[in-house]
């Protein structure tokens, strides 16, 4: 049951990827908004692989790929609050300070991104965990608190607030809503990786999220 959830989160992933690949032309690839598209590209890679972890079976092969993973998350999810911050200069929320907030914003990504790789990759130590019939390589030495992952959605979640204050777009705090009670939800749900649903809305959100800031650009 749950392989055929993450093979249909990954095809979900693939057609965002795919769709925001062919809009690349039309709004120009110069853009931090375009982050956005490593991030979903991670996400295809995380589900699919997931997804066909018990059919590559345990061994070196699937350790490797579960690695790229890691990695993929270190390198690509900071990288969303430069995509808050291009909302957040795009649409006009603040007109005053933009070059701080543009520093302050690319200091947090490349210090996360740093964070990521001293606290979650280097000395990273993975072990097979079977789990309602998936095969998945787990970091046993990953923080338990997701620093980063929350701040990350604390800064969109802020972002989305002033869009619906000031442009009645709600969709970008309501999947940040989404993506918070996900969260809480996994703590009680233990046999559905509800996360994973969850965090497929929350991406849907910030993908309606870029396009509006190109309509009202």
């Amino acid at each position: 049951m749950e392989t055929f959830l993450f093979l249909f989160l990954g095809f979900a992933y693939l057609c965002l990827f795919l769709w925001e690949l062919l809009q690349v032309k039309k709004y120009g690839i110069r853009n931090d908004a375009n982050f956005l598209i490593l991030v979903i590209f991670g996400l295809v890679y995380d589900n699919l692989i997931i997804a066909f972890g018990r059919f590559i079976g345990e061994g070196n092969t699937l350790e490797a790929l579960s690695k790229i993973r890691y990695w993929f998350h270190a390198l690509f999810t900071p990288t969303l609050i430069l995509f808050a911050w291009n909302v957040f200069h795009k649409t006009s929320l603040l007109s005053m300070r933009q070059t701080l907030w543009k520093l302050l914003a690319y200091v947090l990504t490349i210090g996360f991104i740093v964070y990521e790789l001293l606290t979650s990759i280097m000395g990273m130590k993975l072990e097979p965990k079977w789990e309602d019939g998936v095969l998945t390589y787990e970091n046993v030495t990953q923080p338990g608190f997701p620093l980063m992952v929350m701040v990350v959605t604390l800064v969109l979640g802020a972002v989305g607030v002033l869009l619906m204050k000031k442009l009645r777009f709600p969709w970008l705090f309501i999947g940040t809503v989404v993506m918070l009670l996900g969260g809480l939800l996994a703590n009680w749900i233990k046999n559905f990786p509800i996360m994973n649903v969850f965090e497929l809305l929350f991406i849907v959100s910030l993908v309606m999220t870029k396009h509006f800031q190109f309509r009202v650009h």
